[in-house]
């Protein structure tokens, strides 16, 4: 079904579902007679010259449409003659519709089921990207004759580390003391080394940004005092929480902070409690870090 549309000196018949390939416009020429007229031609009131498809005219005087071949005669594409003589001020006006192709436009046959897409194969060179399967993301690939593709969405890998301890660590009284890491669960990028600066979680080149820090001290048993744990950034107390022990069962201190670092910043845990004598750090305590991003 054709669309007409009406540009604001012609109106295009636009072609619809079934019309494919082809257009059409509608041209108006409107002459107001000084009187006496039989004929029409030349430019009109806008300066629009008279021109027509013969067959395709229609021409009205005053709003009344004339009839072919009997009102008026219309041969050459450029005048109307036959008329009977126009009044003074009588208005003609001459429609006539002018088919045209529309090059360039895209088939409807291109795309096959719904959620394909088109595309570009290449310079002014449409093509058709089959729809995906459900869940899947539209991804570059150049290797694609599209230049893309759907694939599953890509899983972020995880960057940090794990760190624990093979043996119990000594404190004592309310002394500020530096915990070690000897053994590693994970360590994805080399955040730390078992063998020199243990206590470090050192951030590696290319993985600057933000870093949640997770430590988990446990204590031997003991009811007196109170148990800390802080982080340090280079070796300057940035975080801290204070634990306050139970008369019974072993105690633990968990603290956790967001971080931002630079390239060779390092994290440590340091411990303090306040027993009144030495206390151990249990094997099994952690020191965590998991990349948040820049």
């Amino acid at each position: 079904m054709a669309v007409k549309r009406y540009d604001g000196t012609a109106w295009q018949v636009v072609a619809g579902k079934g019309d494919q390939g082809t257009s059409s416009s509608i041209s108006t020429w409107v002459k107001t007679a000084s009187g006496g007229e039989t004929s029409l031609s030349g430019n009109d009131d806008s300066s629009q010259a008279l021109s027509y498809t013969v067959g395709q005219e229609l021409v009205f005087i005053n709003g009344t449409l004339l009839k072919r071949g009997s009102d008026y005669t219309a041969t050459n594409g450029t005048s109307i003659t036959g008329l009977t003589a126009l009044a003074a001020n009588d208005v003609a006006t001459v429609w006539t519709v002018n088919a045209f192709s529309v090059t360039g436009a895209i088939a409807n046959a291109i795309v096959d089921a719904k959620g394909d897409l088109i595309v570009a194969t290449g310079a002014d060179t449409p093509g058709r990207l089959a729809v995906g399967s459900n869940n899947q993301v539209l991804t570059a690939d150049s290797t694609t004759g599209t230049g893309l593709k759907w694939a599953a969405p890509a899983t972020p890998a995880f960057v940090g580390c794990s760190l624990t301890k093979t043996a119990n660590q000594s404190t004592n009284t309310v002394t500020l003391t530096t915990v070690t890491w000897d053994s590693e669960n994970f360590d994805t990028d080399g955040f730390h080394d078992n063998s020199t600066n243990t206590s470090r979680i050192t951030i590696p080149s290319g993985k600057a940004g933000k870093y949640l820090f997770v430590g988990i001290l446990n204590w031997n048993n003991n009811s007196t005092g109170y148990r800390e744990g802080r982080f340090t950034k280079n070796g300057t107390a940035q975080f801290y929480a204070n634990f306050a022990a139970t008369p019974t069962g072993e105690a633990a201190t968990m603290i956790t902070a967001i971080i931002n670092c630079s390239v060779g910043d390092y994290i440590e845990l340091k411990a303090e409690q306040s027993s009144g004598g030495s206390l151990d750090i249990k094997s099994y305590s952690t020191f965590q870090c998991q990349y948040l991003g820049a």
